[in-house]
Formats: structure tokens, sequence, C-alpha cells
């Protein structure tokens, strides 16, 4: 009964917005056909859960209580929630903050799972994480110093388990924003032309949720140049479908197990056993690497 209510009311946020710009929060993304159907379909995509909307609001909690805890620290945020718009390349943003030190940088507050929070220790771990949507931080910060004429600026990372902060600098990189420039403009010619840009190829985390798949994939199998009449791969193809989900689950799941066996060289977990060991890549930092594997107990005699 109470928590039905909340729903209800969480539901009723979510809504179809129109999209006339090119928001600095999206630029970033690997798809630009689904940033064009953002600006001119923006009224058929199909809405996102609630689900979502808890995890929305959720952030918005997360990001005003590290404005407290800035404010009470004795840091000075100016200019919380500026709006800001580049008119020659219909780029906007929404800015969370300028922290004053010896002189303004601007700010952006994130909160994310352990796991994720524990992979990220410099702007570097941004810009090549293997989550797209953590890729796209870096895009949003360059597009920010551009608007707010800053060179460097600070993501301050909250984790949503244990509440810990992590500030991470970055630098303002003129090709990485120019790059980004380039693809509004290529964003822009398409809204104008009324066309749209070619698909990237399938990938279920970023095709598989998008909020216009229904319209992009009637549009790839009329452009498709092989329509092929396969019955066992069709199959293949709908239990591969089907199983998608559980794939998420299975990475949320190994990401949260992972963070919590950290630097642990060897662990037993029930049936489980967890080693793990340090890894250093030539040229990147070091990271943490765990192995799980189920032990086969028999009559008292384990086997890994």
């Amino acid at each position: 009964m109470l928590i039905e209510k909340i729903i209800e009311q969480k539901q009723s946020k979510i809504r179809l917005r129109p999209c006339h710009t090119n928001r600095a929060s999206s630029l970033g993304h690997v798809c630009e056909r689904k940033l064009v159907f953002d600006r001119t379909r923006w009224q058929d995509a199909i809405p996102y859960d609630v689900g979502l909307q808890f995890i929305f609001d959720e952030g918005n909690l997360q990001e005003r209580q590290v404005l407290k805890d800035l404010d009470e620290a004795g840091w000075h945020v100016i200019d919380q929630q500026r709006d800001y718009e580049w008119k020659e390349y219909q780029i906007t943003a929404h800015l969370d903050g300028k922290i004053v030190l010896d002189k303004p940088f601007t700010l952006e507050i994130k909160s994310m799972n352990p796991y994720t929070f524990t992979q990220i220790h410099t702007a570097q771990d941004i810009i090549e994480s293997r989550k797209h949507y953590i890729r796209a931080y870096a895009a949003q910060g360059q597009i920010y110093m551009l608007l707010s004429n800053s060179e460097r600026m600070v993501f301050i990372f909250k984790n949503k388990s244990t509440g810990q902060l992590k500030e991470i600098w970055m630098d303002l990189d003129y090709q990485f924003a120019e790059e980004l420039i380039q693809k509004a403009v290529r964003i822009n010619a398409h809204v104008n032309a009324g066309t749209i840009p070619d698909p990237i190829p399938w990938n279920e985390d970023i095709c598989g949720r998008c909020a216009f798949a229904h319209i992009c994939l009637p549009e790839a199998r009329r452009e498709a140049l092989d329509l092929t009449d396969d019955p066992e791969l069709e199959l293949k193809l709908k239990r591969r479908h089907e199983l998608a989900p559980l794939r998420k689950e299975y990475e949320e799941i190994d990401d949260e197990v992972k963070a919590a066996v950290k630097e642990k060289a060897k662990v037993v977990v029930g049936d489980f056993l967890i080693t793990g060991r340090f890894v250093e890549p030539k040229g990147r930092p070091k990271y943490w690497k765990s192995d799980i594997q189920l032990l086969q107990i028999q009559k008292g005699v384990s086997n890994v």
C-alpha cells in the first residue's frame, strides 16, 4: 500500500520532453544516430521504466548531499545549476557548479556502484572505461570546460554503497574537445537535412536498451544488403535476446562480488574459492584481478 503510492508518484515524473540541442551530458554517446533521433523523434522514444526514475531521484539526492558535505567542510560552490549555450554548434550544458579554490573550477558530481568506484583513479580511467556511459562523462566534462571557460575541472564520485567520495581532476584536451564539436556539426547537419547517420554495429548494452530501438532496427532491416532466412539462426538469436537481461544481472553481481574481495589474495566463501593478484599492464596503472572457482566437494574432498 505505501510503496505502491510511491511508485505511482515516481511514474508521474516520467514523460517525454522535446530536445532541440546537443546536450553536453549526451554528446559523448557512441551512437550518433541515437543523438539525431533525440532531436528529431524525441516524441517517439520509448519512455524509461520506473526503476530508472528511482535511480535518477537517488542520484539527485546524492548530489545534494555532496554539495552539503562540501559546504560543511568550508568549500564554496558557486554557479550551481547554471545553464550554458553555444549557439553556433547548438550545444547546451547544465553545470552542477564551480568550486572556488584559487579560482573557480567546474564541478561535476556523479554517484556510482561500488565496483565502478574502485576502478576509477585518474581521468584516463574515465576516458578508457569499458562502460560507454562512464566514457561519456569525459566528453561531458570537456564540453563543460569549453562553455565555462576553464582549462581544468574536478569530478567528485560517490560510492552509492559506502558514501565514500573521490575527486578526479581532468584537464581540457583541445583535440578531444574539437572531436566533440565536429560530432555536433555532423548531428546538426543531419537534423537540418532530415537525414540519419548509419547505425553502429549491434551492441546489446547500447542498442538493447535504446529508447529508439523500435525505430532504428526496422530502418536497419530495410537498409540491409543481406536478408537471410535461416530458422536455426533465428532461434539462436531469439534465445540470445532472452538471455541478455541475465548477462546484465551477472555483470552487476560480478562487479559487486569483486569489489567485496578486492586485494584479498585467497578467500573461501561457501563452496567458492576466490583468488586475486595485482596485474600491471604495460603503460597503464596496475589493477586487482580476481578469479572465482566453484569447489567440487565430494565425500569431504574438495577439487578445484
